[in-house]
């Protein structure tokens, strides 16, 4: 394969998967590790894509910078995002201090966690009206609404979760990359999910394909922060990492 025509298949590659590793670059194309590398400087310095480490990313709409709001996203995947919602549910165990971070999937799991009586926290408001409807234990922190999330955020919120410990807890996730972990466009509600995180004994994040290869503006965890928990639709670079579950090749107990 001649030089440009190479260059040109990497940048091609890059902005359809967003990111792309150079071990996955090697596979595709056929070319050593030392080739990869000085194409992704020539490519970065011509600012065709950023070189990162062990890879590059996309310069082509790559960066989300504005939250979608919750009636556009719900339905959205559906399907994928309700297996994942019924595994995630089938981790908490009766007595848990349960976080439940706001957003489409996780509000999946409410109707899967009908009858586990737990005690749960959330920083939406729907989601805890679910679950007290349920009859459980339910407490919402102080703070502002966010309305396109439905979440509370700001500095009681931080407050409140700073003061917390939880036993497990599932977050969403509006972008996932190698290099920049785990995203949200909004600073303040990245906030939230990165002190909710750092208090959470076991960590769960939950994502369908279309956020893999996504970088928003604010990292709330780095991506080995926890498990993701997602179905084999992820690109090949996320399903071998050791902390990934793929819900649809799991015995299914539940």
């Amino acid at each position: 394969m001649l030089n440009e025509e190479r260059k040109r298949k990497i940048v091609d590659i890059t902005n359809e998967r967003k990111s792309v590793t150079i071990n996955e670059l090697m596979e595709i194309l056929g070319a050593s590790q030392s080739t990869i590398r000085r194409d992704l400087s020539e490519l970065n310095h011509a600012k065709m894509l950023k070189k990162v480490h062990g890879g590059a990313i996309s310069l082509k709409n790559n960066i989300l910078t504005k939250d979608e709001t919750v009636l556009h996203r719900q339905d959205l995947n559906t399907a994928y995002k309700k297996e994942i919602a019924q595994y995630a549910a089938s981790l908490v165990k009766e007595n848990d201090v349960v976080y439940l971070d706001a957003g489409t999937t996780t509000a999946e799991m409410l109707p899967f966690l009908r009858d586990i009586r737990a005690t749960y926290i959330t920083n939406c408001i729907s989601h805890a009206a679910i679950l007290a409807s349920y009859g459980h234990q339910v407490y919402l922190p102080g703070g502002t609404i966010k309305a396109t999330t439905e979440a509370l955020i700001g500095a009681d919120t931080l407050k409140y979760l700073e003061r917390m410990n939880f036993t497990i807890g599932f977050f969403g996730t509006n972008g996932i990359s190698i290099q920049e972990g785990f995203t949200t466009p909004d600073p303040e509600e990245g906030e939230i999910k990165r002190t909710a995180c750092l208090h959470c004994a076991e960590t769960y994040i939950l994502a369908d394909l279309s956020k893999f290869n996504v970088i928003c503006t604010y990292t709330f965890a780095p991506i080995d922060k926890g498990f993701i928990v997602t179905d084999s639709s992820a690109p090949k670079a996320y399903r071998d990492l050791h902390n990934t579950i793929l819900v649809d090749l799991i015995e299914k107990p539940y």
